[in-house]
This record gives C-alpha cells, sequence and structure tokens, in this order.
C-alpha cells in the first residue's frame, strides 16, 4: 500500500492533484474541498492516500490528513457508498462536522452533499454509528455521567478522538477546551463540544 507521497504539488484542478516525485506525477483524487491547494503549487506537499484496484485501473486517493483518510475508508465501507459519494461529504464536511452529524443524526445535515439523499443518510448513520470507535457511540456513552472530575471518562473521549486520527495533542487540547466549557457535561456532551471545537480550528 501507498501510505503517503511526499514531493512537489505540479498542479491541481478542482478534486484533482499531481505530484512530481523524482520525475514521476502521481495523480490523484481529492475532496473538492481541497482546491485551495493551488496556493502551494511548485511547493513539496505531503499527501495521504488509499490506493484502489479496480479491474481495469489503479487510482490513487489523496487527503491531507491521516483523519480524513480515515473517514474516508468508513464511508466506502457502508452499503452503497463508493469513493464518489466519501469524496462528496468530505468536501462538504470537516471531520468533526460530518461526526458530529452522525453522532446527531442529522439528516438533513447529510443531504446537502452532493449525491445523497434521504434514504443514503439514514443508511449512513445506522451503518457508520456501529463501525465507528466503541467510545463514539451515543449508545455507549455514559448520557448521564457528569464529566467533573470523571478523569476515565475524559481519558476516554480522548481515546476515541486518537482512534480517529486526531494527534494526542489535539486531541487532548479540545476535550480541556470542552471541560472548561462545561464541566457538568454528559459524556455525549463533552464528545460534541470537542469535536466542534476542533471543526473551528
Amino acid at each position: 500500500m501507498i501510505d503517503f507521497l511526499r514531493g512537489e504539488l505540479a498542479a491541481v484542478a478542482p478534486g484533482k492533484a499531481v505530484v512530481n516525485i523524482g520525475g514521476i506525477g502521481f495523480s490523484l483524487e481529492m475532496p473538492p474541498a481541497q482546491d485551495d491547494l493551488s496556493s502551494k503549487v511548485g511547493q513539496e506537499i505531503t499527501i495521504y492516500t488509499r490506493l484502489i484496484i479496480r479491474e481495469d485501473e489503479l487510482q490513487l486517493y489523496g487527503f491531507r490528513g491521516e483523519e480524513e483518510r480515515k473517514l474516508f475508508n468508513l464511508i466506502i465501507g457502508v452499503s452503497g457508498f463508493g469513493p464518489r459519494l466519501s469524496l462528496s461529504l468530505l468536501g462538504i464536511f470537516s471531520v468533526s462536522q460530518f461526526y458530529i452529524a452522525v453522532l446527531e443524526e442529522n439528516i438533513a445535515q447529510l443531504c446537502r452533499a452532493p449525491g445523497i439523499g434521504r434514504k443514503a443518510a439514514q443508511r449512513l448513520i445506522l451503518e457508520l454509528k456501529e463501525k465507528l470507535p466503541k467510545a463514539l457511540s451515543v449508545t455507549e456513552l455514559s448520557a448521564g455521567q457528569p464529566a467533573k472530575g470523571a478523569v476515565s471518562t475524559i481519558d476516554e473521549i480522548t481515546e476515541a478522538l486518537c482512534a480517529l486520527g486526531y494527534s494526542g495533542a489535539e486531541a487532548a487540547a479540545a476535550v480541556h477546551r470542552a471541560v472548561e466549557e462545561d464541566e457538568e457535561a454528559s459524556s455525549e456532551g463533552l464528545l460534541k463540544r470537542a469535536l466542534k471545537s476542533m471543526a473551528r480550528d
């Protein structure tokens, strides 16, 4: 598997990028929102990748971070969702925004992505809530447990965020901000606040 590419960003087009490594141009499909990469053409860049092999082609998909790639892999594991729909979702939502929509079962929000209808959004929520790390599932969180002094709860949420690809420092900082905002929040409330904090960063 090609885990990442590091080289000169040679070209950018909507939903696409080309990375030059040793004179070889690697073409990648990317979420549409990554068009801001145009300012980095000619610079060295690191792109995380996912290689998908079909009968007639090899296609590389590129992502700006580990957490975005992990979400892409989760989405394409949902029945009826391939790379195109996954990229469509990643083009609309940040990783944190997407997880918040799933946790809140916000069908209308998910339907903002091109190609996602109500039934597809319902299926996405149903299947992803089972596949998300256990600590992220609303049904597994102790909704009534106060956060103040609950070190194990804070650790659990921090570990869950790390499992989604965030660094330990990012996760710890987000949870710390969430606790500062509302010390009496439930585990579910803390998780949502932490994700929203990351979405703002």
